[in-house]
């Protein structure tokens, strides 16, 4: 019986600016999916959940556990797909402006300059009004995992249009036990300044471990 444990995790990376970072940061994952095509086609289910909780990915959370016992698994997946909420709650690590550090905020990721496709679904724009169900494609051709240069995280990457999804570094490779780990990079991405307290896109990636 092999086990591919999926991991959320949290990088802290400082940097000398009027930025900062949450002390806390919970998200909502309820599938996850991966492709052996860059392009995110004939995905395999990873794993699905019926009760989903907000995990504090400061807590190393594992997400769910694919058991192939039946069928083997291994290969090259060069595309990985996250169903999540987009909205997030999180803590700043400093009273600044609108941000408390002692009050959870909560902030959408999908704005309306977004468009999310579900999985094998159609695509439509989000919003600012809801707490929505978001499809994150990472994806090896994808261009940069940089929310300012990622202009569609949430559809998948073509052949003629690759600024779509986020970028992973390199396939996740399956080959027995095996486990990887979503990294969800907000330093930097709290913004203090207006009404309210906002966390702009974070940087996602995934690292093979």
């Amino acid at each position: 019986m092999k086990r591919i444990g999926i991991l959320f995790s949290f990088f802290f990376s400082f940097a000398l600016n009027a930025g900062f970072a949450p002390t806390e940061l919970k998200a909502k994952v309820s599938a996850m999916w991966m492709s052996r095509s860059p392009y995110c086609g004939s995905p395999i289910l990873v794993f699905t959940k019926s009760n989903v909780l907000a995990y504090d990915v400061l807590g190393f959370p594992t997400l769910g556990v694919l058991d192939n016992q039946d069928r083997s698994y291994d290969g090259s997946y060069y595309c990985l797909i996250f169903k999540l909420s987009e909205q997030f709650s999180f803590r700043a690590d400093i009273d600044s402006g609108a941000c408390s550090w002692s009050s959870p905020h909560t902030t959408d990721v999908c704005t309306a300059s977004y468009t999310n496709t579900e999985l094998g679904g159609p695509t439509t724009n989000c919003t600012s009004s809801a707490d929505e169900t978001v499809y994150l494609y990472l994806s090896t051709t994808s261009a940069s995992n940089d929310p300012t240069v990622a202009t569609q995280p949430f559809s998948p990457p073509t052949e003629l249009d690759n600024s779509k999804g986020v970028k992973l570094n390199a396939p996740f490779v399956v080959r027995g036990n095996v486990s990887g780990r979503l990294v969800i990079d907000a330093s930097n991405r709290i913004n203090s300044t207006g009404a309210n307290c906002v966390l702009s896109m974070p940087k996602f990636s995934f690292v093979n471990e």
